[in-house]
């Protein structure tokens, strides 16, 4: 059997759907033929794919009755094979390592075998063939191959680069550590009779979710198997060659099975350093975890809503990985892989952020045509991560050596994939704005799955804050949720450095904690309409929740602003500011015309006192417009709010007096602030605090007059101010006319005071003079090559 991977034959395109573009065009890396001539009495997979840090760039790809082959993923080209025979099954993925031997690179594999005719009966799935072959200047050496018996069978196999020692899990728990030659040190038995469903291994120093120490362990393996509708966790900690249990927990996997007694089950499965764990069972209900380690206990706190997923097959939908997958990205990002219902059957790759329950980008692969008659019997399908920006694919046909005849040429092949991924993913939740309507087709309508577990503190804190809302007793809501608050984030310090917290790149140190979904039922209770006549509402947790960034407007339908000033709380309006993203146009200019209604209205007499006013506090118009003016807004959607809500010249000539006195002298002081800015190398963005920065300033004002220049034309009052403003507006232009000279000399100082402020911000560490020397010397070189970042070559045939 050829052992090569065919790349050219079996190609097949693939149609985007994305909604962006951070998920690339996936391409093909390779195709196994899928064997139908032996039989086995365990069912595995066709074919098993794996990545090691131990040999960056490339992957090891287990292949049924033919052997192992090593890809490089950059070249696209098997580097080494193994060929074992067509009589040898594999039981997991085998894994390989690049080491240099004097001075020669020596890549060593390690095969599960389940069953081969040199392998005795009483020694199948605990026998592991050591593979070494040299790789000399793109020639192979011979391989050489040794056979190891293990005391317990092995399912999976993970080679730790920091300690340079072998992992071997099996599917009952059973861990032990061993060198690389495959020695034991020492076994844990870790006892899981259950239905094994997938284990994960991480460096120690990667894992947020355990407790701050000193010395973090060298490796975290997460177990996971499922039994009576549980889905159960074992948390093992690997320093050297001692191991621990460090945690264990359970969670329902029931959600959305309403009625049923059976036991149900777990089809695909997720987890990642950070600790967002998440799960489909076979109703295609998602639900995301996100767990914490703390003192010998572990907990399990609810992410986001539960989702009910549609438009996926149900062919064999209570087989673990049959007909969809799961890879955690970090933080709450979540890649799935899923076979789409017929009768437009295709591979849809969608990119989920499960703190708020949206698809971020999508991407569809026709069914290839070798795997196409399969369809009925299922698609095996495996996410892995790989280098940077690259998620390997892998489908393969199920069940077919149990369903071809096995006098039959198979006309199936596995496929290997490559999906590219933009590196620079994170959670955010202006990331997630605007995505609703894409996310909704991958929902079910109205779906029955609750939004939090049963068992979940938060609903319990929910029940207890309603009912001392409608019971008109706001102070003791706030005492609940401040106390739940407390508990929750004091067992680990500051929120910030809370291990419940998901560690994004941007902080939100919160946002695990509360959830999108915990976050906006809180604010159903404060703005539901059942009970008017009484005061439901609690400012202190709004604002609390508000400064801990956890709320948006489109957790009120989009009108966040307008709730909050029917109960008069200003201060959590102008909080909002800085810290809801995603305020409309409409929504803000519609209380800037509230507040000049307000302004206009008879003042009070200030020596007559007024015992019986309970006026609540209301910011100046200037105050309110400052932040207006500083927020990011679309010039479309301001032009239109501001025709909406302000069509008379009166109230714009109370916008345009502000805007007067902060277009006074203001490149001279923008300019100042650059130079401060440089001097120190921080981005000072501050305008004395009173008036916004001018940049905005300017495009404020180009908006307003965009979207009311007639009306003002036609009121002669506004004509001074008008006056006014262009006397002020005149210099600046000349001004700019006269610096724009200097902008060519000074662009490459620019970027460099650029670059030096956002690694400042972002924590980057400090270029060391090495570093420094290598980029230099790399820049000279290209200096003297004289043809910039690329490169002519030249074919002569």
């Amino acid at each position: 059997m050829d052992g090569s991977p065919d790349t050219s034959e079996y190609n097949c395109s693939s149609t985007q759907t994305s909604m962006s573009s951070l998920i690339g065009e996936p391409f093909q890396v390779s195709s196994y033929p899928v064997p139908t001539k032996i039989r086995h009495e365990k069912v595995h997979n066709p074919i098993y794919a794996s990545y090691s840090r131990d040999f960056p760039g490339h992957a090891t790809v287990t292949v049924q009755a033919e052997g192992i082959h090593i890809v490089d993923l950059s070249e696209l080209h098997t580097v080494a094979s193994h060929t074992c025979g067509s009589n040898v099954a594999f039981s997991g993925p085998a894994s390989s390592r690049c080491t240099l031997e004097d001075d020669e690179r020596i890549c060593t594999t390690y095969a599960l075998v389940s069953s081969a005719p040199e392998v005795a009966v009483k020694n199948r799935d605990r026998t592991v063939w050591i593979m070494k072959q040299k790789i000399l200047g793109g020639t192979l050496g011979k391989s050489d191959k040794r056979e190891i018996v293990l005391p317990h069978e092995v399912a999976r196999i993970y080679s730790d680069d920091k300690s340079s020692n072998i992992l071997l899990v099996s599917s009952t728990g059973d861990i032990s550590v061993a060198d690389d030659e495959l020695n034991i040190q020492s076994t844990l038995v870790c006892p899981h009779q259950q239905n094994f469903l997938d284990v994960f291994f991480f460096p120690g120093t990667s894992c947020n979710f355990l407790p701050p120490h000193e010395n973090p362990p060298d490796t975290i393996i997460v177990f996971c198997s499922s039994s009576d509708s549980m889905l159960l966790l074992s948390i093992v900690s690997v320093t050297g060659k001692d191991m621990a249990i460090i945690g264990k927990n359970q969670v329902s996997i029931s959600h959305g099975v309403p009625g049923r007694k059976t036991e149900h089950h777990v089809i695909a499965l997720s987890c990642d350093p950070c600790g967002v764990l998440s799960y489909i069972n076979e109703s295609h209900t998602w639900a995301a975890y996100q767990l914490e380690v703390n003192n010998l206990t572990t907990s399990m706190t609810q992410i986001g809503e539960t989702l009910a997923l549609a438009q996926l097959s149900h062919s064999n939908a209570h087989s673990f990985g049959r007909g969809m997958c799961l890879l955690s990205l970090g933080s709450s990002l979540v890649l799935l892989a899923a076979m789409t219902a017929t009768p437009s059957s295709e591979i849809s790759i969608l990119l989920w952020d499960m703190r708020y329950g949206v698809v971020i980008a999508s991407h569809a692969i026709p069914i290839p045509s070798t795997i196409a008659p399969s369809i009925k019997q299922g698609i095996n399908m495996s996410l892995l991560l790989a280098d940077a920006g690259q998620v390997l694919l892998t489908l393969c046909p199920a069940n077919i050596s149990r369903t071809a005849s096995s006098t039959s040429e198979s006309p199936y092949r596995s496929i290997v994939y490559i999906i590219p991924l933009d590196p620079n993913l994170k959670s955010t939740i202006a990331g997630a704005i605007g995505k609703t309507h894409a996310t909704s087709e991958w929902l079910v309508p109205n779906p029955k799955a609750e939004t939090l577990a049963d068992n979940d503190p938060r609903s319990k804190l929910l029940v207890d804050m309603s009912n001392h809302l409608q019971h008109n007793e706001p102070h003791k809501a706030d005492e609940a949720f401040f106390r739940w608050a407390k508990a929750h984030t004091s067992a680990s310090g500051s929120p910030s450095s809370n291990a419940l917290s998901i560690s994004t790149p941007d902080g939100a140190a919160l946002e695990a904690l509360y959830g999108y979904g915990f976050v906006k039922e809180l604010l159903a209770l404060f703005f539901a309409k059942e009970y008017t006549d009484k005061p439901q509402y609690s400012p202190r947790v709004m604002r609390h929740l508000i400064e801990s960034r956890v709320v948006s407007a489109g957790m009120v339908d989009g009108r966040l602003l307008t709730a909050l000033k029917q109960y008069g709380d200003w201060e959590s309006i102008m909080l909002s500011f800085n810290s809801v993203v995603d305020i409309s146009e409409d929504e803000m200019i519609s209380l800037a015309k509230a507040l000049i209604d307000e302004q206009r209205e008879p003042q009070p007499d200030p020596e007559v006192m007024n015992v019986d006013s309970n006026k609540a506090w209301t910011p100046t118009l200037s105050a309110y417009m400052l932040m207006c003016v500083s927020y990011p807004t679309s010039p479309a959607a301001l032009r239109l709010a501001i025709r909406k809500h302000l069509p008379d010249a009166q109230d714009l000539i109370l916008i345009l007096e502000l805007l007067d006195g902060w277009t006074v002298g203001g490149t001279e002081e923008y300019i100042r602030t650059l130079l401060k800015s440089v001097a120190s190398n921080t981005s000072i963005e501050h305008r004395g605090g009173a008036a916004p920065l001018y940049d905005k300033t300017i495009s404020f004002l180009q908006v307003l007059l965009d979207a009311s220049f007639v009306s003002l034309l036609q009121f002669p009052p506004s004509h001074d101010l008008l006056r006014s403003i262009m006397s002020h507006i005149e210099p600046e232009i000349g001004l700019h006319e006269r610096v724009g000279n200097l902008r060519g000399a000074l662009e490459p100082f620019a970027k460099a005071q650029n670059r030096i402020v956002k690694e400042r911000a972002e924590g980057t560490p400090k270029e060391t003079p090495n570093e420094w020397r290598k980029r230099r010397k790399h820049q000279e070189q290209q200096i003297a090559l004289g043809v910039g970042l690329y490169r002519l070559e030249e074919l002569i045939i």
